[in-house]
This record gives structure tokens, C-alpha cells and sequence, in this order.
């Protein structure tokens, strides 16, 4: 790495290469920023009801208001090696008329 924070690459490149590596970086970069948003609509928040345990109340995301941590949550943790997804339980199951698609 040189002065400026650049490394050096002494490699001929076809006009083709360069495009794609910038468009590469465009891309991951725009890719970044949808997951980032993801992660600022899954949050959790308090559901509101009664609950036995004042000191844990029951959390849903305040998104798509499934129980917290919500699926999208879970395994956006999961492909980011968060070890708390992995000790999660399983989400729990919803009627077919209310679950959520697999592409969601």
C-alpha cells in the first residue's frame, strides 16, 4: 500500500476488467446500504400485552411484527456469523394465510 492508501497493480487491465470492478464496487456498496436499512426496520420493540415477567416483556420487530428476533433478523445474523442467531430458538410457527413467502 502506497502513501495515499492505494495498492499498486502492475497488471494489464482490459477496459472490460476495469468496469466491472467498478462497477463491482458500485454495486457492493449500494448492496451495503440495503442491509443496513434492513436492519433499521427490524428492530424490536415492546408488544404491549400483559406478560408475567415485567423485566422481559415479549419483544415482535417493529417491521413486520413477528416475535423478536423477527426471521429477516435472524438471518441476516445468521449469514453475518452473529453467534446469538445460532442460539436463537426457532421462529415460531404462523398459519398459512399469515406467513411470509420464502423470497421475503
Amino acid at each position: 500500500m502506497n502513501r495515499e492508501g492505494y495498492v499498486p497493480i502492475r497488471t494489464r487491465l482490459a477496459i472490460e476488467d476495469l468496469d466491472f470492478v467498478a462497477g463491482a464496487r458500485t454495486d457492493l456498496l449500494r448492496f451495503l446500504e440495503l442491509g443496513l436499512r434492513l436492519l433499521d426496520l427490524h428492530q424490536p420493540r415492546d408488544a404491549g400485552g400483559i406478560t408475567s415477567d415485567a423485566a422481559h416483556p415479549i419483544l415482535r420487530c417493529r417491521s413486520c411484527m413477528w416475535r423478536w428476533p423477527c426471521p429477516t433478523f435472524r438471518a441476516m445474523s445468521e449469514s453475518f456469523g452473529a453467534r446469538e442467531a445460532a442460539e436463537a430458538p426457532p421462529p415460531e410457527s404462523t398459519p398459512p394465510e399469515t406467513a411470509l413467502p420464502e423470497s421475503a
